[in-house]
């Protein structure tokens, strides 16, 4: 195993001989910059100030002859045969990550309940998208307008896209995801968007309060804690109507395998046998929190349910700057009615 050091930021991660750099990268949750991830567009290069690096396949395309002499390489393909030290600007937000419009395949649907459904959606061949944990894609069919779904998996592999579909009545794309939409299918998808993302390099603990399939990016930030190694205390709040609502057990056994992580489940419409919290999921937040003046809080789900815990979240002292919410849903201020 080989060390890899940024000099720009100084972050230090390990790579397996025979992995590329970018892999590594993205396997610590480190973010480099990339577009095809094949060795022709040249938007992941990087230059090598000391170590040795090797192409199995050959220096790629991108690089002239005279950037290979100036020490640059390309991350997307090279793997190292020592320790290296490299200098590369990392990705710190969402306007260093270019929008894309790409074709996939639907490689999975799987009916998580009654009305909510998985999509595994792959970007084939020599394509990924390079988004941050939290964003949306908009989905794309000839027989539709687009359908903004938010990506309900970490960025580790870009190559491939989950996402969680409700089942709306009388909505007709979500009717055709669920009764005709066929693995092997082919869409489109144009991302990423959004400016709910997971901001990694801060050290507050945090709050995600999530309503219904607004658990998707929320699982796309934890995966990513948890990829990253980070330790800051993660308090999650999923709100449904009834227990068949929760429609994944990650948040149960996230909590029972770590200690940094609780996981309170709320019902607004429970039936008899439901022995755990009750009512509004914002409210149960109140109900734990003396203050929230040093908590970051995510929230995504319904309008009502992200205005409701951002206007009762800043009268328990909250700021304004620590709450983010799923803005191409929620297109409103904290305070506003």
């Amino acid at each position: 195993m080989f060390t890899v050091e940024n000099q720009v930021t100084g972050h230090h991660f390990k790579i397996e001989p025979g992995e590329t750099i970018l892999d590594g990268a993205m396997s610590n949750g480190i973010g480099l910059p990339y577009g095809c991830r094949n060795g022709f567009c040249g938007k992941c290069k990087a230059t090598l100030i000391e170590g040795e690096i090797c192409y199995e396949a050959g220096t790629p395309p991108a690089l002239s002859a005279e950037e290979i002499a100036d020490g640059m390489i390309l991350p997307c393909k090279c793997q190292a045969m020592t320790d290296l030290s490299i200098v590369v600007t990392e990705l710190e937000s969402i306007a260093d990550i270019e929008v894309k419009t790409l074709p996939c395949k639907v490689a999975k649907i799987e009916h998580l309940n009654a009305d909510v459904a998985k999509i595994i959606l792959i970007i084939p061949g020599s394509e990924s998208m390079q988004y941050l944990s939290g964003q949306y894609i908009d989905l794309i069919h000839p027989d539709f307008e687009p359908r903004a779904f938010s990506i309900a998996n970490a960025p580790h592999n870009t190559g491939v896209i989950e996402l969680h579909v409700r089942l709306i009545s009388g909505g007709r794309f979500t009717h055709f995801v669920f009764n005709e939409l066929q693995e092997k299918s082919l869409l489109k998808i144009e991302g990423p968007k959004g400016h709910f993302y997971l901001r990694e390099h801060s050290d507050k603990p945090i709050i995600m309060v999530a309503g219904g399939t607004g658990f998707g990016p929320v699982k796309a930030m934890v995966e990513h804690t948890l990829e990253l190694g980070s330790q800051r205390d993660i308090h999650i709040y999923w709100g449904v109507r009834s227990k068949q609502d929760l429609y994944m057990s990650l948040p149960s056994e996230w909590a029972k395998e770590f200690e940094h992580i609780s996981f309170i489940p709320v019902l607004s419409m429970p039936d008899n046998s439901w022995k755990g919290r009750t009512g509004y999921v914002h409210e149960a937040v109140l109900a734990d929190f003396e203050t929230l003046t040093n908590y970051e809080v995510y929230a995504c789900g319904p309008p009502q349910m992200v205005r409701s815990a951002a206007n009762t979240f800043v009268k328990k002292g909250m700021f304004e700057n620590n709450f983010y919410n799923d803005s191409f849903d929620f297109a409103y201020q904290v305070g506003e009615a």
